[in-house]
């Protein structure tokens, strides 16, 4: 019986699993399909080499920097069974050499006779350890006899005694002798076997509990105990153990924030080692061209990039596209010759699906038609990466209800930007930094274009008072934004109880407008430095609120009534104060009136208000938030671009933008609105604890 999973994560909320039969997806989101169908052309190219090989199994993992994208399981062979990786031992190995040699234990470029005395000979003495991770110090493949009784002292006395094939460097000579000699010397200089080494420096740090080195015949014997561990070739791992190193290597060395192996010592693993005038021919697999680094092969791609691999004999392979930052493991048993040209085209698909928008991400102008008019908006869609917990285990499983029936969990969370008055999408995205954020925690971004005479400048939105052109020309901003997430929503996972709004001066003014026209969509508002003047239409569904405010602001200001500085009729408003609006929604969301206050005394005194409890009962999942900065103007609180020229207040410090997130992440728009104010409510507001 053939079986397989998949599994894929959208971006920090969302799981896909993918059964061998049909997808159950929903159809209005086909974004999500198409996504699918990504992920399974991957979980297609492996069933091809499992049937084309008459496989008992197989499994693949696909990495990137922030965890693991896809994984499937094909046949008989789990991700957590035991197997010979042979010449992908050779990654480990050098690896734990390399942490000897961040911390100045050895020395890549000195000769190995400095660490084993055998070796201080005339024809060895300026054999480096570097050469012998390249495979060009000259060494055999093998050494003869079966070593059977051996340490690495013996094998030390041995290998010395033997003669070389070449001179030290001038050619490039495949086999497992010449990383036993550097293993030999790591072995002598710490005074720790090589069983200590690998799991103090690599095993015990990324948790790799199925992994140990056996020794040479019979390959991978007695793991973690031989006399002999045979680093070239003798390794036993499983595709969970072996993810993680390579996820590691990704990182630059770095595993859950603990730097295991520093980014040189990955970067020079990955570079060519060998001699350009000495040809490197692959050994096991038919591949050109290539090159060799240590204990890596290097294969050059069409495009002008890399690909670094360490397939073993029995077809277990790593491989890391370098330009991409993505990587995969492939575990099977089987001989190499017969699987890496096979495999060739499943790594060829994974970059394929790596470089597709739905799995890499968007940075996108998307342009559509609402009332009448041409509008657009900055669309920002975070690469998808499926995080894994402290064990290394994927999280956000699906449950065993989801397994059976093919449902998904929900979508990205969806954060709406809205630009000041004179603002635009683009500007506005480089002032809040919001994208960067999205990518770091996982939700979509959008930053649309308001209107105004000129194209893409000097725009404005209909907050329903405020006069600008967007109220003068009637334009329908609410239907407009509502078309933006149904937008977003057909071409990206979208969880529809998690779509919110952020506003800046007018665009925060926008924001208190869809508070109350647009409830049903939108389960948060964020505003900075925006007076809530709208009060023509009313609802009772609750919604959460932040609202971040500046007492020194002279554009909108924190009491309310005439701004001290504005721009022709805007002159002549009267803004609504920050109280007014506290107790707007503190009332509609039936919150307790009394706030929770913290003062953070390390940023100029930067006042925290939280109300957070219902009326009658425990914790709400609709709070209002108020962010008082004490001395702020109306530049975004801590953006790192300097204000427009308009603007000449300085930037508060304070992250609004994480502040911001810091708050949406943990609210839902309740799927039955409950604990609102009704009627007249309203008319009566709290008294707030000011």
């Amino acid at each position: 019986m053939r079986i397989h999973r998949s599994l894929v994560r959208f971006g920090s909320g969302a799981l896909l699993f993918c059964s061998a039969g049909a997808l159950a997806l929903p159809a209005q989101q086909p974004a999500t399909v198409a996504a699918a169908a990504e992920i399974e052309s991957l979980t297609k190219a492996v069933d091809q080499v499992v049937r084309g090989l008459r496989l008992q199994g197989a499994a693949l993992t696909v990495l990137r920097q922030n965890g693991e994208v896809h994984r499937s399981e094909h046949g008989g062979l789990g991700a957590d069974h035991p197997l010979p990786i042979a010449s992908a031992s050779k990654w480990l190995t050098v690896a734990t050499v390399l942490t000897l040699v961040d911390d100045g234990t050895l020395d890549l470029d000195a000769p190995v006779a400095r660490y084993l005395e055998e070796f201080d000979r005339d024809d060895k003495d300026d054999i480096t350890l570097r050469q012998c991770l390249a495979c060009t110090a000259g060494f055999p493949a093998r050494l003869p006899g079966r070593m059977r009784g051996w340490d690495m002292d013996d094998f030390a006395e041995a290998a010395a005694d033997r003669g070389l094939q070449h001179d030290a460097g001038d050619g490039f000579r495949y086999g497992g002798v010449t990383f036993q000699v550097a293993a030999a010397a790591a072995v002598r200089v710490t005074g720790k076997s090589w069983h200590e080494l690998f799991t103090a420096r690599i095993a015990s740090p990324l948790g790799l509990d199925d992994t140990a080195f056996g020794g040479l015949r019979p390959l991978g014997d007695k793991p973690g105990t031989h006399p002999l561990p045979w680093v070239g070739g003798g390794a036993v791992s499983t595709l969970d153990d072996y993810s993680r190193f390579v996820q590691c290597l990704v990182n630059g060395g770095q595993w859950r924030g603990q730097q295991v192996l520093s980014a040189k010592s990955v970067k020079t693993m990955f570079q060519d080692q060998v001699h350009p005038r000495i040809p490197v021919r692959a050994v096991g697999v038919d591949a050109e061209p290539v090159r060799y680094g240590l204990g890596t092969w290097v294969f050059e791609l069409e495009n002008g990039s890399q690909r670094v691999a360490d397939p073993g004999a029995f077809g277990f392979t790593p491989w890391i596209d370098l330009d991409l930052g993505v990587a995969g493991v492939f575990a099977v048993q089987d001989r190499v010759r017969r699987v890496f040209g096979r495999l060739v085209a499943v790594m060829d698909t994974v970059r394929e699906v790596a470089e597709s928008p739905v799995l890499a991400g968007v940075e996108e102008l998307v342009t559509l038609s609402h009332d009448g008019r041409e509008r657009r908006y900055h669309l920002h869609v975070p690469p998808i990466d499926h995080q894994t917990d402290a064990n290394g285990a994927a999280t956000d499983q699906p449950t065993t209800d989801q397994q059976a029936s093919g449902k998904q969990s929900p979508g990205m969370p969806l954060v709406i930007v809205l630009h000041g008055g004179g603002g635009n999408g683009e500007r506005i995205a480089r002032v809040t930094g919001i994208g960067e954020i999205a990518d770091r925690e996982g939700f979509v971004a959008a930053f649309p274009d308001g209107t105004g005479k000129l194209r893409h400048r000097l725009l404005t939105w209909n907050d329903g008072v405020l006069p600008v052109y967007a109220k003068d020309h009637d334009v329908d901003d609410v239907g407009f934004l509502r078309e933006v997430v149904r937008d977003i929503a057909r071409r990206v996972p979208i969880d529809s109880t998690r779509v919110f709004v952020v506003g800046h001066s007018n665009g925060g003014m926008m924001c208190h407008r869809l508070a109350r026209d647009a409830a049903d969509l939108f389960a948060g508002i964020a505003v900075v430095a925006g007076a809530m003047n709208y009060t023509a239409s009313e609802t009772d569904t609750p919604v959460a609120v932040m609202l971040v405010h500046g007492t020194a602001d002279e554009h909108v200001k924190f009491e309310g009534g005439r701004p001290d500085r504005a721009i022709g009729r805007a002159r002549r408003r009267e803004d609504a104060s920050v109280q007014a609006a506290i107790d707007y929604y503190v009332a509609r969301n039936g919150l307790v009136a009394y706030p929770e206050r913290v003062v953070d005394s390390t940023r100029k005194g930067v006042t925290i208000d939280t109300y957070d409890r219902e009326k009658g009962s425990g914790l709400s999942t609709v709070p209002v938030k108020v962010i008082t900065l004490p001395g702020g103007g109306h530049a975004w609180p801590g953006s790192r671009v300097a204000p427009g020229p308009m603007l000449r207040d300085p930037v508060f410090d304070f992250d609004a933008s994480q502040a911001i997130w810091d708050f949406f992440a943990r609210v839902r728009r309740p799927i039955a609105a409950a604990g609102g104010a009704k009627g007249g409510d309203h008319a009566a507001p709290p008294r707030a604890g000011r």
